[in-house]
């Protein structure tokens, strides 16, 4: 299994295939704003600026030429963040191998996760992401926000 980081133009020849991916193995999990954050995704924000920072990432687990889950985060995860695997893949670690390239590409993370998704909640806490607060979430379930900053030096594994 590779986690690949997308460039723009992959971006752009993927983005039915993993918005589709999304909707139909997220669950209904996935928040209405996050969705429409990733279908308006500018593809710009997928390159790093001048100084080396990166904006949004896209990251694709493959298994041969399947994919196996992605994960997506804008603004650190401010706006919005989202890792989907296929249910025949989970329990591998491939959710937390996504969250991990997500944090080594933007250099920190943020995401919100409701009390009910353990799973989403157990790949936070091994990742060493720590949870900051409590709110509710848009649909009204508790829900807790959790951060991460990379370790400076850290090699990501990917």
């Amino acid at each position: 299994m590779e986690v690949e980081l997308l460039a723009p133009d992959r971006w752009r020849t993927e983005k039915k295939r993993l918005i589709g991916f999304a909707l139909r193995f997220g669950d209904k999990r996935l928040a209405i704003a996050t969705m429409h954050a990733l279908r308006k995704l500018d593809d710009s924000t997928l390159e790093s600026d001048a100084s080396g920072v990166y904006t949004a990432v896209i990251a694709v687990a493959v298994h041969g030429s399947r994919i196996v889950g992605f994960g997506f985060a804008a603004d650190g995860g401010e706006g919005g963040s989202l890792v989907v695997v296929h249910p025949d893949a989970r329990g591998l670690g491939i959710g937390g191998k996504i969250v991990e390239a997500m944090i080594g590409r933007l250099g920190s993370m943020t995401c919100n996760v409701a009390v009910d998704n353990t799973a989403s909640m157990a790949i936070c806490f091994k990742l060493g992401m720590k949870a900051v607060s409590m709110h509710r979430g848009p649909t009204g379930k508790p829900t807790l926000r959790f951060e991460k900053t990379a370790e400076l030096g850290a090699p990501v594994k990917v």
